[in-house]
């Protein structure tokens, strides 16, 4: 396996996902109608081809429109700290609707992905590529079910997801464009595991996607990237991402698709240059790799490396992942006390960086406004 096959097998995979009637492009939708009975904040709409979660159950008591006060005691602090920061994301960009009103995303999941992450709130199914358990919308057609949802709660985020969405990257620029034909004031928050930089390049000089898409995505100021660094190290990039192999008995890291570890770094740098403004979280840690890690990113990209990532704790999907996890021998319990406590470990690392650094507390600081740039 090299570049050249992973580019050739994200086509394979993107052909699935995307189609073409009339000239107008369609992309496959995931339904997860029966598969998902363990997530208690969605809310399905026209049948779970799309759904609209909280992102952050706190932010749903913030009503004014003062920006966040990142003290150690607040109350915004501690919500930041145990879930997703997007819908402050949304509220800076805006700044024209109270914070609380970012805290719901409407989202449309692409039902294909390249990588196979074991803890991954999606069931295998509904990122095959099949169509089954699918269906074909084009982005306008999203958009009309988005506003419908509108009329009955308050959505200001609209979230392309997967699966991985930036093997059709169109469906990061598509909805910016329908957002503004029609009008409407809301954040397009993308999301991405870094391991199709050269795939995008292939889709462009090809022709395939308009040229400078990315500067084009990048262009318009109400669009957040949610860059998913798993792992921080070779080898624990690998099992996060369920590049794995059974050898002797037990499932060890695939080697073969080492490479990809320097593909998610050329692919954040390739984001970053074409100005689009990321978001990198750290999932599935170790926690003795953490520190270098780091180091990395600030070397490449500046400073604002140590202070623009975060990282997260992955919560428990049974319903998606417990077979998955179960068929490498590893207890599902026993699973996710591991990775909780690397995450806990992980964040007495990152507090240690960033106090020695920067005498401040670990996410004690707005990520929004920190630019990051390639050295």
């Amino acid at each position: 396996m090299n570049t050249e096959n992973w580019i050739n097998y994200c086509n394979h995979l993107r052909s699935k996902v995307v189609k073409k009637e009339g000239g107008i492009q369609k992309y496959l939708i995931a339904n997860f109608k029966e598969t998902r009975k363990d997530n208690t904040k969605m809310f399905a709409i026209l049948g779970d081809y799309f759904r609209v979660k909280l992102n952050a159950v706190a932010f749903e008591n913030l009503g004014d429109n003062k920006p966040i006060d990142f003290s150690d005691n607040s109350q915004v602090f501690k919500c930041l700290a145990d879930e997703f920061d997007m819908p402050y994301w949304g509220f800076m960009a805006l700044k024209t609707k109270p914070l609380k009103d970012f805290s719901r995303v409407f989202i449309s999941q692409t039902k294909a992905c390249n990588l196979g992450c074991l803890w991954c709130y999606t069931d295998d199914k509904n990122k095959d590529g099949k169509e089954e358990h699918g269906k074909y919308f084009t982005i306008p057609e999203e958009f009309d079910v988005l506003e419908n949802a509108r009329k009955l709660q308050t959505i200001n985020n609209y979230r392309p997801s997967g699966g991985e969405t930036s093997l059709v990257p169109e469906k990061w620029l598509e909805p910016l464009r329908e957002a503004e034909k029609r009008n409407l004031e809301i954040f397009v928050q993308g999301d991405t595991n870094l391991t199709t930089g050269h795939h995008m390049d292939a889709l462009e000089k090809n022709g395939v996607v308009e040229k400078n898409l990315l500067e084009k995505v990048a262009a318009y100021e109400n669009f957040g990237l949610l860059c998913s660094f798993k792992g921080t190290d070779t080898e624990s990039f690998l099992n996060a991402c369920g590049l794995i192999k059974k050898e002797n008995g037990k499932y060890v890291p695939d080697k073969r698709f080492a490479f990809l570890e320097d593909e998610r770094w050329y692919t954040f740098a390739k984001l970053i240059k074409a100005g689009i403004d990321v978001y990198p979280f750290i999932y599935d840690a170790n926690p003795d790799t953490i520190e270098p890690f780091m180091e990395k990113g600030a070397r490449l990209f500046g400073d604002g490396f140590y202070l623009k990532t975060w990282v997260f704790r992955l919560k428990k999907y049974e319903d998606s992942g417990k077979e998955r996890i179960e068929k490498t021998g590893v207890g599902f319990e026993e699973f996710y006390k591991k990775l909780d406590d690397n995450y806990k470990r992980s964040k007495e690392v990152m507090q240690n960086i960033i106090w020695k650094k920067y005498g401040l507390n670990y996410q004690a600081v707005p990520r929004v406004g920190i630019k990051l740039k390639v050295k």
